[in-house]
């Protein structure tokens, strides 16, 4: 089963950095340019997953 990450799992800091990664990926027209952003948002997908494994971990 594929668990979803929520908003709670991120800090401000992260739902910021998302949202402006996430427009300027919309807007980006350099391929180049739109690869790295989406690679950053990737990498604090990936953070926010991670963190979110160790949590269950501790719980169970």
């Amino acid at each position: 089963m594929i668990r979803l990450l929520h908003s709670s799992h991120f800090t401000s800091e992260e739902k910021v950095m998302i949202r402006e990664l996430k427009k300027k990926i919309r807007i980006e027209m350099d391929t180049q340019e739109k690869k790295k952003f989406e690679r950053q948002l990737n990498t604090i997908m990936e953070k926010a997953f991670i963190k979110k494994q160790l949590l269950r971990r501790k719980e169970l």
